[in-house]
């Protein structure tokens, strides 16, 4: 099996069209109001209704409530719970989804305590003070891979800053599970540049 791709911060019908066709393994919305990349629960049912079932649909969350959370996962048709903020153990064990759950090495001094959290992968993301992801800030790769040694076998996804430039080195320096892009493959916040998709995709692909 080769590298998964997940494609994050769709924030609009033709984007979600466009790299559909593209086939990535799973595609992401982001519900959180302070995100450039913001969505309406509304505007994500419509979009993949028509989505294959060979897509994985993710919805992210920061900090948001369980209730909160089942709400929109039921009313949009979203497959996997992405956790990108504070969210506690507990949390994740209730949830009646997929989840994945963000890990900001560099914030974590002490070490991330992921042996508390039941989840079915780990995705690591550089960290910004306010700002949980979509920076375009590269993550640490070092800290990853040993991130990966640590909680393997569970699945690791790698995101921060990765765009079809460095996608190629990040996958043979760190070895993660799945890869995830959202601002390397824009031409401004939430829209979407088809040809960078497609670069980093097939990119991926070769590998």
């Amino acid at each position: 099996m080769g590298i998964f791709v997940k494609i994050c911060g769709l924030a609009s019908a033709a984007d979600v069209e466009r790299v559909a066709e593209l086939s990535p393994d799973a595609m992401g919305f982001v519900f959180w109001s302070r995100s450039p990349r913001a969505v309406r629960v509304s505007d994500v049912a419509e979009w993949v209704r028509g989505l294959p079932r060979s897509i994985v649909r993710v919805g992210v969350f920061v900090d948001a409530s369980r209730r909160d959370i089942e709400r929109v996962m039921h009313a949009a048709g979203l497959d996997v719970v992405q956790l990108h903020g504070n969210e506690p153990p507990g949390l994740c064990r209730s949830l009646p989804f997929g989840v994945w759950k963000a890990v900001h090495l560099k914030k974590e001094e002490h070490g991330f305590p992921w042996r508390e959290y039941r989840v079915d992968a780990f995705l690591v993301d550089s960290y910004s003070a306010g700002m949980p992801g979509g920076t375009g800030v590269r993550s640490d790769w070092d800290g990853a891979r040993r991130f990966i040694r640590e909680v393997s076998p569970l699945p690791v996804i790698l995101a921060g800053g990765l765009n079809p430039q460095n996608v190629a080195s990040a996958i043979t320096e760190v070895r993660p599970w799945g890869v995830d892009v959202s601002s390397g493959v824009e031409s401004g916040p939430g829209r979407k540049d088809i040809r960078k998709v497609e670069d980093f995709l097939r990119i991926c692909r070769a590998l």
